[in-house]
């Protein structure tokens, strides 16, 4: 076990000394007001590329490092970074008053012996999702045997990916147009934004196959990844673009996992990308893709629409039914657990952006979005505040214990529909309501 989880989980086993005074970017509410409800969604822990050794060295001039897992699975040490982020939010919370001072409140067994206070609900449809949930779980209520609930293993989760899924579906056409469009209507133009970036990430990958000239049948026995036709394609409902920024995203992420695993700077892109202004260098070009593809707002109103449903009944406090998740009617802190396009669509629906100090990818492994509602004791109203919770690179790279002394990354985000840093709980369902597509909301 690692000495940084070994002290985290002392931390929230004496939460209630260790966290007696609010840490320095803790959202403090006003003396009247008071923690009513949580609503967390998160993206998995650390995980292996999704794509394999072998498709990876098709694009790359070197064959890549070998992974303790396979393909797409949340490593050891993901479980062990993911884990630390809870016992910190768990310790946030009850610092806070919306959780009891003992880590295992009582409570019926739909959430084990944690109780029904808290909720975490993992997508069903990949392992690094549900042994996330089931990481985050253990960190918000340590030793208390909380699990993470889901559909069947493998079986898929439509409240995840609700245009493919057929929850609400997109029109393909209309979808290329707002992609082309967000691209500056081209979609095989790289923005002059972007093009340091990708020509930085040439340099890491495929200097040799991306010389001036080269091409297929170049000594290198290649093309370079960064060259060829862009296009919009309908994959099953998902739209996506294929062409060199595609290309690109997936391996400046797939660099951006080495390092946050742990690897030794030496494999990291070959040791051409293993510090973090190499690796600030290169990730433009994977948060540009993603913005493009998941935040686009005709895209992200119908890939987020069911999770915006969700967030809207845990803020509420009302009945979610399927196709949402299950929460218990007395759930205080409600955690949803999925992937980085679930927390771009949301933000792209609710108009939230930020950047984050210390970590360059926007969406990276264990960055949780978290509404956050209280209430004002002397008038009753309930207020809605979003605030975005992250490791910093090293922190995630080394899995560290998150204390009072050595806090996660906190964003808060203001609500631009509201005019400010947060809605009354009225103000934000009817924006919510307003961004999902009508056909989308039963």
């Amino acid at each position: 076990m690692r000495k940084g989880l070994i002290l985290g989980l002392a931390v929230g086993l004496v939460a209630g000394s260790a966290w007696a005074a609010p840490t320095a970017n803790s959202a403090t509410p006003a003396s009247h007001e008071v923690l009513e409800r949580v609503v967390l969604l998160s993206r998995h822990g650390v995980r292996s590329p999704t794509k394999g050794l072998a498709e990876l060295r098709r694009l790359s001039d070197q064959d890549w490092p070998a992974w303790p897992v396979d393909r797409g699975i949340l490593t050891p040490h993901g479980a062990d970074a993911i884990r630390q982020l809870g016992l910190y939010l768990g310790a946030q919370y009850r610092q806070r008053g919306l959780l009891g001072p003992d880590r295992c409140p009582a409570g019926g067994p739909a959430g084990g012996p944690a109780g029904d206070q808290i909720f975490v609900w993992g997508d069903s449809g990949d392992q690094r999702t549900r042994a996330s949930a089931q990481a985050l779980a253990e960190g918000l209520a340590p030793g208390c045997g909380l699990k993470a609930q889901g559909l069947a293993p493998d079986s898929p989760d439509v409240l995840f990916d609700a245009a493919s899924g057929g929850a609400c579906p997109m029109d393909a056409a209309e979808a290329t147009k707002a992609v082309v469009a967000a691209n500056g209507g081209d979609i095989a133009t790289v923005p002059a934004s972007i093009a340091p970036a990708l020509a930085a990430l040439v340099q890491v990958v495929a200097p040799k196959a991306c010389a001036s000239g080269a091409t297929s049948g170049s000594p290198t026995g290649q093309a370079c990844f960064a060259t060829g036709p862009a296009k919009v394609v309908d994959k099953g409902g998902e739209v996506k673009v294929d062409g060199p920024l595609a290309r690109g995203a997936m391996l400046a992420e797939s660099i951006f996992l080495e390092y946050v695993q742990g690897m030794p700077a030496d494999q990291v892109g070959w040791g051409r990308a293993g510090t973090p202004q190499a690796l600030a260098a290169i990730l433009p070009v994977h948060d540009y893709q993603a913005d493009l593809t998941r935040r686009t707002p005709y895209i992200a109103s119908h890939n987020g629409a069911l999770l915006a449903r969700q967030i809207v009944a845990g803020v509420t406090g009302g009945t979610a039914t399927a196709p949402l998740a299950p929460v218990p009617a007395g759930a205080k802190l409600v955690s949803i657990l999925g992937h980085d396009t679930n927390l771009s669509n949301v933000a792209g629906l609710l108009g939230l952006d930020w950047t984050l100090p210390g970590q360059p990818d926007k969406t990276a492994p264990d960055t949780t979005l978290a509404f956050e509602v209280s209430r004002d004791t002397v008038t009753g109203q309930r207020y809605v505040h979003v605030a975005l919770y992250y490791q910093t690179l090293d922190d995630l790279r080394q899995a560290a214990a998150l204390t009072a002394a050595h806090p996660a990354g906190k964003v808060d985000l203001p609500l631009p529909a509201c005019g400010g840093d947060r809605c009354t709980v009225e103000d934000f369902v009817a924006l919510v309501r307003k961004a999902v597509p009508a056909a989308c909301w039963h």
